[in-house]
């Protein structure tokens, strides 16, 4: 009996071994399924990072272009400025010509208005001297003109 009962407890023990061997079995499949999902996974985390990588080096591009936009948004603007600056010269010797014209035309219609008085008393001056006894009596001789003739 005691070689049946080492027999049984042998026994036993192998059932319970063949028991722990059949779980560690399932573990191991459990395990390599997980593995075999995990390298899946992976494969997507790398194919997920290489379209990361080509957004990223998309993004820094776009950034570079940014950057040249940028800088030729500040010449244009600077350009722009200067511009202005030169408008804003002009303008002011527009200004100063305007002054200039303005300041003429008063001189030219003050000359106007002296040219208009000397003709008038050129006008004046004709008169008298064509009403003078002088004249009148110096144009009976000679047949002259005895009145200024007005147009």
């Amino acid at each position: 009996m005691k070689e049946n009962h080492k027999v049984d407890e042998l026994l036993g023990n192998i059932a319970k071994l063949k028991s722990a061997i059949d779980e560690k079995d399932e573990i191991i499949v459990g395990l390599a399924k997980s593995k075999e999902e995990d390298d899946e996974m992976i494969r997507g985390l790398i194919k997920s990072k290489e379209k990361d990588d080509e957004i990223v080096k998309g993004l820094k591009e776009s950034k570079e272009e940014d950057a040249d936009m940028i800088k030729g948004l500040i010449k244009s603007k600077e350009e722009d400025a200067d511009m202005i600056r030169g408008l804003a010269k002009s303008k002011e010797e527009d200004n100063e010509m305007i002054k200039g014209l303005a300041k003429s035309k008063e001189e030219d219609n003050e000359m106007i208005k002296g040219l208009e008085e000397s003709v008038e008393e050129w006008k004046k001056t004709v008169d008298d001297i064509y009403n003078s006894t002088t004249w009148k009596l110096a144009s009976k001789f000679t047949r002259g003109q005895t009145k200024r003739k007005k147009n």
